[in-house]
C-alpha cells in the first residue's frame, strides 16, 4: 500500500468479500508480508516463513467457505510513528448453508490493529493482524443464547466491582475520593 488510510477499505473487502478464491489469494499476497502473523479470538498464526500463505490465507479461505460475509469499514486511524493502522468495522456473517443463509445474519462489530512494515519497494505491507471482538459477539455470540448469557455475566461482574469497592471504602476508607475539588491538590505548593 502506498497510502494505507485510503487503500485499506479495498484490501479488507478483497479479503472478506472476495468473489472467488483466486481474487482473495491475490489480495492477500499483494498486501501482506510473507511472514505475516494473525491473532483472532478463535485462532492464531505465528509469524514465520510462508506464514501468510500457509496460515493466514487458509483462515480467510475457511471464513469465506463457511460464510458469505460482507464488511463495512467505518473508521480508519494511522499512527505514522509506529506504522500501526487501526480499523473499526462491522462484519455481517451469513452462514453458507442452504436454508440457513437466508434467515441467519449476524452483525459483528470488530476492531482490527494492523502492524505495517515498509517493503524494499517502499510500500506498506501487513506484518501482523489482531482482530478484537467483544466476547458477547465472538466467541459466545455464535452460540444460541450465548450473547445474552455473556452480557449477564459482564453485568454481574460490574455489579461485584461496585459492591466490593463500596465495602472497601466504607470499612477501610481506602481509595475513597476526598472532599477537595478535582485538581485542588495541584494548587498546594
Amino acid at each position: 500500500m502506498e497510502d494505507p488510510v485510503s487503500e485499506i477499505r479495498g484490501v479488507v473487502k478483497g479479503l472478506v468479500a472476495a468473489r472467488n478464491a483466486s481474487e482473495q489469494k491475490y489480495c492477500m499476497q499483494r498486501y501482506f508480508a510473507p511472514d505475516a502473523s494473525f491473532d483472532h479470538v478463535l485462532c492464531t498464526v505465528s509469524s514465520g516463513p510462508n506464514s501468510r500463505d500457509n496460515g493466514v490465507l487458509p483462515i480467510y479461505q475457511w471464513l469465506r467457505t463457511i460464510s458469505r460475509s460482507d464488511i463495512e469499514v467505518y473508521h480508519v486511524g494511522f499512527d505514522q510513528q509506529t506504522s500501526k493502522l487501526f480499523i473499526e468495522a462491522v462484519q455481517t456473517l451469513r452462514p453458507n448453508f442452504p436454508i440457513i443463509r437466508d434467515v441467519v445474519a449476524k452483525d459483528a462489530r470488530i476492531f482490527v490493529a494492523l502492524q505495517l512494515q515498509r517493503g524494499a519497494d517502499g510500500k506498506f505491507y501487513v506484518k501482523s493482524q489482531e482482530d478484537l471482538y467483544a466476547p458477547q459477539v465472538l466467541p459466545f455470540g455464535i452460540i444460541p443464547g450465548g450473547e445474552t448469557a455473556t452480557m449477564l455475566v459482564k453485568k454481574i461482574a460490574a455489579l461485584n466491582c461496585i459492591l466490593f469497592v463500596a465495602v472497601i471504602q466504607m470499612l477501610f476508607g481506602y481509595w475513597k475520593p476526598g472532599r477537595d475539588p478535582l485538581g485542588s491538590h495541584l494548587k498546594r505548593k
